[in-house]
């Protein structure tokens, strides 16, 4: 709840206010408490920003088709956001990529609330989501290793460390065979 609200709260321009940390269990697995907890959590939110930003850009156009479809004006309106989960798993297809667009379209809804004034229901958008999440994937996430998966499923390669390792070990290599062409004379 504690990632899926923070992201929701950054996206709308919200503050975060003190953090609730529920179903500790899909952190990072089992038995992962207090700072080894929270390291991946952070990794997870900017996981979560770059990936879900994404998301929200490629599919404006259909999250704007769907809030307008759905009406939502307050927040007895955003119980219609669990026919929405349950319409992105309907074909019993479950994959980060799914995961990822539902809390991205929460997202989109987050920014809708703060634009008619109702900022105070992301909290409660948040739960939605979660509940919706942990009570029908509880299983699929802990298999998948919680957030620590969702991070390592969308893991960027370091292309610039990689290009400078290479680079380095081109350099080592050169200078060695200039050191032996320089001792051979």
């Amino acid at each position: 709840l504690e990632l899926i609200s923070r992201y929701l709260r950054e996206v709308a321009g919200e503050a975060e206010p003190g953090s609730k940390k529920l179903f500790p269990g899909l952190l990072g697995g089992p038995g992962r408490p207090g700072a080894a907890g929270d390291a991946v959590m952070e990794k997870a939110l900017e996981t979560l920003r770059r990936v879900g930003d994404g998301v929200m850009r490629k599919h404006e156009l259909a999250f704007q088709g769907m809030l307008r479809k759905l009406e939502i004006q307050q927040e007895e309106d955003l119980q219609s956001v669990v026919e929405v989960a349950a319409h992105v798993f309907s074909d019993g297809v479950t994959n980060w990529g799914r995961v990822v667009t539902l809390i991205s379209f929460g997202a989109f809804l987050a920014k809708h609330l703060k634009s008619i004034k109702q900022e105070q229901s992301i909290s409660s958008l948040a739960g939605i989501i979660t509940d919706a999440l942990v009570s029908s994937k509880r299983e699929w996430l802990e298999s998948q290793g919680g957030w620590e998966g969702f991070v390592d499923f969308f893991r960027v390669e370091d292309l610039e460390g990689s290009i400078r390792n290479v680079l380095m070990a081109f350099a080592g290599v050169a200078g060695l065979g200039a050191s032996l062409a320089y001792m051979i004379r």
